[in-house]
């Protein structure tokens, strides 16, 4: 018999690839909200739980698709008496002219009667910011910048109100920045006035932390909010200051010890530099994708180098990760969907093994749909979350049914040394107390 719910759940989040679901379970963890996650709309949500997160594969999966499991996600918030849904997305609104931001956004608003949906996928933490709705990432336009080149959603266009407007069939509008630098308030009046005019989206301008305080002020009480992990982070202390959340209590995870593995799928410049710095000091073995779609074994060579590595105690990663040109070539001669799910397989099946046959207990997992992918396979029981305490330091533990420390990170964010660092701390508790002021938490290494 499923205990039943005593208090209300605060906030229900869809977010539309594992790791930045994670991310955002983390920092919600890290604020002291008790916080469930689960990577499909079928696992009941523990009732002792503020906020939950379902963390779903849908990027980049056709936008029909992408709406009806979007829509399924929403459903199971709303029987569980869900006060306010958070469509979480990527920091460069990561998605092509067909969706699948705005369709999925259509459909949660209509599901909720929302009549004003803010938009607000800047993270600050990072540079990534939005100006007269002009996305930058620091000194860079998003249009130029490494994002250009993405093999799977190419972002050749800066200003997100005209990349919004045409995944949309609604009036997509602007908050500008001199609106949002006066705080919650004016925000609210600014939304009010675009909608009275018919218009339904908003992109918010967000250069500072405190701008993502004041748009979270203005839109904790809408029923449905969209953006990047970091806004929705600054949610919890609205909710306190309208006396929705108790005391927090400490945050503990488990130290687990065993052998390391890194799978990394994603083809972002920055998980190229990690993967370089920590060839320093462990295994890196790199699929030849050409071999593997030519049907040649890769995989019997790839868990020999696991073996090696792990005799002799030493992590190893297994990557996909390639340059450019290579993947464009791939891409041209396969097509990109065939050279995407290639990838995403071998490491899904890469985890299975290294997991199951060779006793790997601290995983990293690094590129959203690589998490996607492999997550998936994954007999998974449950998580149990660790707080976000810098980009690139949070981390889990995975049921199934030993524990498995992961940490499912994003291709372009975490510090350079952060498959060595946090495979390390996997090997220690966590035992803080949370954030409850501070935010963003000083990051472990700048």
């Amino acid at each position: 018999m499923t205990a039943q719910r005593t208090r209300p759940l605060l906030f229900g989040a869809i977010a539309d690839d594992l790791t930045g679901g994670s991310e955002l379970a983390a920092m919600m963890v890290a604020r002291g909200v008790a916080t469930g996650f689960s990577t499909d709309a079928e696992t009941p949500i523990d009732p002792a739980s503020l906020a939950h997160v379902i963390a779903l594969k849908t990027r980049v999966i056709p936008a029909a698709e992408a709406v009806e499991r979007t829509l399924r996600a929403a459903r199971t918030f709303l029987a569980a008496g869900c006060e306010q849904i958070f469509f979480k997305y990527c920091a460069t609104f990561d998605s092509t002219p067909a969706g699948n931001i705005g369709p999925c956004a259509e459909v949660l608003a209509q599901l909720l009667g929302a009549e004003m949906v803010l938009f607000c996928p800047a993270l600050c933490e990072t540079e990534r910011t939005v100006f007269q709705g002009y996305m930058f990432g620091g000194s860079q336009i998003l249009a130029e910048s490494p994002k250009r080149f993405d093999p799977l959603t190419p972002m050749t266009d800066s200003n997100l109100v005209r990349v919004l407007a045409a995944q949309s069939t609604v009036r997509v509008g602007l908050v500008p920045h001199p609106v949002v630098d006066k705080g919650a308030q004016a925000v609210r009046s600014h939304y009010q006035r675009l909608a009275a005019d018919g218009i339904r989206f908003a992109i918010t301008d967000t250069i500072y932390e405190r701008d993502l305080a004041a748009i979270a002020e203005a839109a904790a009480d809408m029923p449905l909010f969209t953006g990047n992990a970091s806004v929705a982070a600054h949610l919890p202390s609205a909710w306190r200051r309208r006396g929705k959340l108790g005391q927090p209590e400490a945050i503990t995870l488990p130290a687990i010890d065993g052998p390391a593995a890194i799978l990394a799928g994603s083809v972002a410049p920055r998980t190229a530099e990690q993967l370089a710095e920590f060839g320093r000091r462990g295994e890196v073995f790199t699929v030849d994708l050409s071999a593997v779609l030519a049907g040649e074994d890769i995989a019997a060579q790839a868990l020999s180098a696991a073996q090696r590595a792990i005799a002799a105690g030493t992590p190893i990663a297994i990557v996909t990760t390639a340059p450019q040109d290579m993947v464009e070539n791939l891409q041209a001669q396969h097509g990109r969907e065939v050279v995407a799910r290639a990838a995403e397989d071998f490491l899904a099946d890469m985890a299975q093994e290294l997991i199951f046959a060779y006793g790997v207990r601290r995983l990293i997992i690094a590129g959203g749909e690589t998490a996607g992918a492999i997550v998936a396979k994954l007999p998974i029981s449950r998580f149990a979350l660790g707080p976000y305490q810098g980009l690139g330091t949070g981390r889990m533990v995975a049921e199934m049914p030993f524990p498995v420390a992961l940490m499912l990170k994003s291709g372009k964010l975490g510090a350079l040394d952060v498959f060595s660092a946090v495979l390390d701390e996997m090997t220690r508790p966590v035992s803080i107390e949370p954030y409850v002021d501070e935010w963003p938490p000083q990051a472990r290494v700048q």
